[in-house]
């Protein structure tokens, strides 16, 4: 999926399981949008799995917010039980158990119940909506859903689905590796599952030979959480003090990777997801070692292919060598001339070395700015104006050293 520029963050996710759908009809529908209860999984561990109420008015939504999140008047209108519900061969009446503890929220489209201890997988939850009990009472039926979250697997599923760079060779003073997972992954720290395997036989570049060494401290050695939010991707360094060419580290133990090398990461099945379990299997990524790129990022390199006026073809910027996986695709962005974020989709190509934009609308006919935020590296910490190998003291080689940001302006001609 790709990633939203401009202020709408990434796509909201669709519901995990739609229960109820209802229309209301009180003399005039007091909102064209039908009710419905969903609950909607986990997106990451700081948004838990909740229950949503969508097809609510506006006035129905402002009437709700002057109540707190634990107004004892939450329960009657929407309440969250344990247990079987309808069609269960179990008719509990909902009003004979204990609602779920959590916190009641109003956005802008809906009333959101998230519980106090995270819903458990596998668990049947009963929801019963009274619009008997809103502000402006509804005279309609009480809603009732039962809803669940899949159960936990108990066979290993998740696997590493990628490792950027991608590219067959990789220079000598690469820093920073990301591994990509099919699933969220517990919060283990990756050297303890993560090995540099130099390969020194005479096989095909992606087998094991009778022949291999396992470079020692090869990676940053610290105890801290390089995860993204979703815990999908894992951020690996190699020890800088290495790779940084001049310095007592490198001095002693020379680079991890060396040019004209062969070189394997290989990571262990024993690496456990969000659920305890082990990956389905181990991961070997095999590549070639070149020589060191140590040239600052220049974006007058770059080139840019533009769209068409009036289309929503994809607006293609190419870079002569890979940037960072991790960072380009939220450091580069597109403003009109007056400093209006352009909404749209934003993908990589090319191992890393084209940043694709497809814009939300239509492209008008007019200025244009390519905006690259101040932290954009490529994959060996080279920053735009700066090489990684520079002095600290010395400033960058461009006049905007003051700037957070790097503007590249383009045009799009009128049909």
């Amino acid at each position: 999926m790709g990633q939203r520029n401009g202020g709408a963050g990434t796509r909201w996710r669709a519901p995990l399981l739609l229960m109820v759908c209802a229309v209301v009809s009180c003399g005039r529908p007091v909102s064209n949008v039908p009710l419905e209860i969903a609950l909607h999984p986990a997106v990451s561990r700081a948004v838990p799995a909740y229950v949503a109420v969508t097809g609510l008015a506006a006035a129905e939504l402002s009437g709700l917010r002057e109540r707190t999140a634990t107004d004892p008047r939450w329960p009657s209108l929407l309440k969250i039980t344990v247990g079987p519900g309808p069609g269960s061969g179990v008719e509990t009446p909902a009003s004979s158990l204990p609602p779920v503890e959590g916190r009641y929220a109003i956005t802008e489209s809906a009333i959101t119940f998230t519980p106090l201890f995270p819903f458990d997988p596998g668990r049947a939850y009963r929801v019963v909506f009274d619009p008997s009990q809103l502000p402006r009472p509804r005279q309609a039926a009480t809603l009732t859903a039962v809803v669940h979250l899949p159960p936990v697997a108990t066979e290993p599923t998740t696997v590493v689905i990628a490792v950027h760079p991608d590219a067959d060779v990789v220079p000598e003073n690469l820093l920073r590796v990301y591994i990509e997972f099919s699933a969220p992954m517990g919060s283990g720290v990756g050297l303890d599952f993560v090995k540099l395997v130099e390969l020194v036989g005479r096989g095909r570049r992606d087998t094991v030979d009778a022949t291999e060494r396992v470079e020692p401290g090869a990676f940053l050695p610290v105890e801290a959480n390089f995860w993204s939010p979703d815990h999908t991707r894992y951020t690996l360094f190699f020890d800088p003090g290495r790779v940084k060419d001049g310095i007592l580290p490198n001095r002693q133990s020379g680079r991890p990777l060396r040019a004209g090398r062969r070189y394997a990461l290989d990571i262990a099945s024993a690496w456990t997801d969000a659920n305890g379990l082990p990956l389905k299997a181990g991961y070997r990524h095999a590549f070639r070692v070149g020589p060191p790129v140590d040239e600052a990022i220049a974006p007058s390199d770059w080139t840019i292919a533009r769209p068409a006026h009036g289309t929503r073809d994809r607006l293609i910027v190419r870079f002569p060598r890979p940037l960072d996986h991790g960072i380009v695709a939220r450091a580069l962005s597109v403003e009109t001339a007056d400093h209006r974020p352009v909404d749209g989709e934003i993908s990589l190509e090319s191992h890393d070395t084209a940043w694709i934009f497809t814009p939300v609308a239509p492209w008008q006919s007019g200025e244009y700015n390519l905006v690259a935020q101040s932290f954009l590296e490529d994959p060996q910490g080279n920053q735009i104006g700066r090489a990684f190998e520079a002095l600290a003291d010395e400033p960058r080689q461009t006049d905007r050293a003051q700037d957070d940001s790097f503007r590249i302006p383009f045009t799009i001609g009128a049909p």
